[in-house]
């Protein structure tokens, strides 16, 4: 299920490539999408200490044995974790279909909208975009192609840091296939937090998307009392998913396994240590039965406060996932049921519909 990155001669000259896209400025045809001065830098739930942070880390993000390593490994875990939770439900705004390849049944076709919130480098996202079937003259949303686990027809990326976007935006121009979804627009980059973003996206019916992912997040998340808090914004992040969708994410458990392996053996000096110290501050780490009472207040809440259902009756339908994943030395990560208190976990939530 789990296989480590290629370090093969084409991975080293992508790389070295990379690196001198990095060290100079470059004006491409398909620049980032930026918010007005207007809109940038307001309330936001993201951490100034966070954001250096992990800047810091930019050049070294598509490494695949640099600092970024464990995000690496884990990708194909995620897209494991996706599909399982689109194995499990209904069409997304669909009708019965009359049989399973029927071509009327939305839930055969490649057609989900993602959003990708707080995408760093794009290691997800850009791996989410390679599965988007090429469009053609015929047909241009390419809906009815080979089905792919993820279904994915566009995924938009956020990230409040200019330096990650870059990287990102760099390492996709590097793909013939990627940068075509960048410049069909099925694919975006956008520079933004996710409290900047919101507003942004109108009439009400675009802000709604089918899925959306928010991996190695919530733990980065300040719990400013009154202000920002991790609640709000999962709040914010259910605001986006229509009725049926899910928000899928990932994220480390508040307990004493997890502080010694997350903490004190992952963030060791090398070569004991994965992850640059200071990456994780174990206080901010969310235990799952905390984060499903967080995810049913944020349903309760509804949309941006004016949802048509409200209260316990917005629980309806809703279903709540969550397994853990374990890191085996030389094997990699394993999706492990009943290990989610051990440190860090998947979880996904799918609106009623």
């Amino acid at each position: 299920m789990l296989r480590p990155t290629s370090t093969s001669t084409t991975t080293t000259t992508l790389l070295r490539t990379l690196r001198a896209l990095t060290s100079t400025t470059t004006t491409t045809t398909t620049p980032t999408t930026i918010l007005p001065k207007s809109q940038t830098r307001h309330h936001s739930s993201v951490s100034a200490n966070e954001l250096s942070h992990f800047s810091s880390l930019a050049t070294s993000w598509w490494d695949p044995q640099g600092p970024s390593r464990v995000l690496h490994l884990m990708n194909p875990v995620r897209h494991d974790f996706i599909a399982s939770c689109l194995a499990e439900s209904t069409p997304i705004s669909s009708t019965t279909p009359s049989s399973p390849m029927d071509p009327t049944n939305t839930h055969n076709k490649n057609n989900l909208r993602y959003l990708d919130i707080g995408c760093g480098g794009g290691i997800f996202a850009e791996s989410l975009a390679r599965t988007i079937p090429a469009s053609s003259p015929v047909s241009p949303e390419a809906t009815t192609s080979t089905l792919t686990r993820t279904r994915a027809a566009s995924i938009t990326a956020l990230d409040p840091s200019p330096t990650l976007i870059k990287i990102a935006r760099d390492h996709a121009r590097l793909d013939p296939t990627v940068q075509a979804h960048l410049d069909s627009g099925r694919f975006k980059y956008v520079n933004a937090s996710l409290e900047e973003f919101i507003p942004t996206l109108l009439p009400t019916e675009e802000r709604k998307f089918d899925i959306v992912t928010l991996f190695e997040v919530l733990e980065h998340i300040d719990n400013i009392p009154g202000s920002i808090t991790p609640q709000s914004f999962l709040s914010n992040c259910l605001s986006m998913v229509k009725p049926g969708g899910w928000l899928i994410g990932s994220t480390i458990a508040r307990t004493f396994p997890s502080w010694l392996v997350n903490q004190v053996i992952a963030e060791a000096p090398w070569p004991i240590g994965v992850v640059p110290r200071g990456t994780h501050e174990w206080k901010k780490f969310v235990n799952p039965g905390e984060l499903e009472g967080w995810v049913q207040e944020g349903l309760m809440r509804g949309v941006d406060g004016r949802a048509v259902r409200g209260g316990s009756e917005a629980l309806e339908g809703a279903r709540w996932r969550c397994e853990g994943v374990v890191y085996f030395p030389g094997l990699g990560w394993k999706l492990v049921k009943g290990s989610e208190s051990w440190g860090n976990y998947f979880w996904a939530v799918r609106k009623g519909e």
